[in-house]
Protein backbone atom coordinates (compact mmCIF):
# COMPACT_ATOMS: atom_id res chain seq x y z
CA UNK A 1 0.00 0.00 0.00
CA UNK A 2 1.37 3.15 -1.11
CA UNK A 3 1.25 6.51 1.17
CA UNK A 4 -1.75 9.01 0.78
CA UNK A 5 0.14 12.03 0.29
CA UNK A 6 -1.48 15.29 0.20
CA UNK A 7 0.94 17.91 -1.06
CA UNK A 8 0.38 22.35 0.19
CA UNK A 9 2.17 25.41 0.43
CA UNK A 10 2.02 27.37 3.97
CA UNK A 11 3.32 30.66 4.51
CA UNK A 12 6.57 31.92 3.35
CA UNK A 13 6.11 29.01 0.51
CA UNK A 14 7.61 26.15 2.41
CA UNK A 15 5.97 23.06 1.31
CA UNK A 16 4.54 20.73 3.76
CA UNK A 17 3.55 16.68 3.29
CA UNK A 18 1.59 14.63 5.76
CA UNK A 19 1.55 11.61 5.67
CA UNK A 20 -1.40 9.84 6.95
CA UNK A 21 -0.17 6.53 8.61
CA UNK A 22 -3.21 4.41 8.83
CA UNK A 23 -1.00 1.55 8.06
CA UNK A 24 2.23 3.02 6.91
CA UNK A 25 5.24 2.84 8.11
CA UNK A 26 7.33 5.19 6.43
CA UNK A 27 7.84 9.00 5.20
CA UNK A 28 10.20 9.74 2.71
CA UNK A 29 12.63 12.97 1.77
CA UNK A 30 14.00 13.07 -1.52
CA UNK A 31 17.67 15.05 -1.53
CA UNK A 32 18.08 16.68 -4.60
CA UNK A 33 18.86 19.96 -6.36
CA UNK A 34 20.92 21.08 -3.24
CA UNK A 35 17.59 20.77 -1.14
CA UNK A 36 15.33 18.44 0.87
CA UNK A 37 11.88 17.31 -0.80
CA UNK A 38 9.90 18.03 1.06
CA UNK A 39 11.26 20.47 3.31
CA UNK A 40 8.63 20.00 5.73
CA UNK A 41 6.58 16.63 6.72
CA UNK A 42 3.91 15.61 9.29
CA UNK A 43 4.35 12.14 10.50
CA UNK A 44 2.89 10.10 13.75
CA UNK A 45 4.98 8.85 16.29
CA UNK A 46 6.44 5.58 15.51
CA UNK A 47 6.62 6.59 11.42
CA UNK A 48 10.40 5.96 9.85
CA UNK A 49 11.55 8.62 7.59
CA UNK A 50 14.21 7.49 5.42
CA UNK A 51 16.32 10.24 3.43
CA UNK A 52 17.52 9.24 -0.47
CA UNK A 53 20.55 11.27 -2.39
CA UNK A 54 19.44 11.44 -5.82
CA UNK A 55 22.30 14.75 -5.99
CA UNK A 56 25.84 13.68 -7.50
CA UNK A 57 27.02 15.45 -4.62
CA UNK A 58 27.42 14.27 -0.89
CA UNK A 59 24.96 15.20 1.83
CA UNK A 60 24.04 14.65 5.21
CA UNK A 61 20.56 14.69 7.18
CA UNK A 62 21.56 15.62 10.95
CA UNK A 63 19.62 16.78 12.90
CA UNK A 64 20.53 20.18 14.73
CA UNK A 65 19.71 19.15 18.13
CA UNK A 66 22.09 16.08 17.51
CA UNK A 67 19.33 13.45 17.70
CA UNK A 68 19.92 11.71 14.03
CA UNK A 69 23.11 12.02 11.59
CA UNK A 70 22.86 10.14 8.50
CA UNK A 71 26.84 10.72 8.20
CA UNK A 72 27.85 11.23 4.43
CA UNK A 73 25.64 10.06 1.77
CA UNK A 74 27.08 9.58 -1.85
CA UNK A 75 24.47 9.50 -4.34
CA UNK A 76 22.15 6.22 -4.26
CA UNK A 77 22.52 6.08 -0.68
CA UNK A 78 19.84 6.39 1.96
CA UNK A 79 19.11 6.65 5.65
CA UNK A 80 16.26 5.94 7.66
CA UNK A 81 15.31 6.87 11.47
CA UNK A 82 12.20 6.20 13.28
CA UNK A 83 11.06 8.88 15.30
CA UNK A 84 9.07 7.82 18.88
CA UNK A 85 8.93 11.41 20.29
CA UNK A 86 6.53 14.12 18.98
CA UNK A 87 8.12 17.63 18.38
CA UNK A 88 9.54 19.01 15.70
CA UNK A 89 12.75 17.79 14.37
CA UNK A 90 14.64 20.98 12.42
CA UNK A 91 17.66 19.38 10.69
CA UNK A 92 20.53 19.83 8.11
CA UNK A 93 23.11 19.13 5.57
CA UNK A 94 26.26 19.19 7.29
CA UNK A 95 28.42 19.99 4.50
CA UNK A 96 25.64 22.63 3.05
CA UNK A 97 24.33 24.92 5.42
CA UNK A 98 21.65 26.72 3.12
CA UNK A 99 19.69 23.18 2.85
CA UNK A 100 17.20 23.23 6.07
CA UNK A 101 14.23 20.86 6.55
CA UNK A 102 12.24 19.66 9.58
CA UNK A 103 10.30 16.54 10.60
CA UNK A 104 7.41 16.90 12.47
CA UNK A 105 5.98 13.98 14.41
CA UNK A 106 2.00 14.15 16.28
CA UNK A 107 1.47 11.89 19.19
Amino acid sequence: MLPALAGCIGDDDVSTTKIDDGGISAGAVDISGFAFDPDGLTISVGVAVTWTNSDSATHTATADDGEFDSGDMGNGDTFAYTFNTAGTYAYHCGIHSSMTAAITVEA
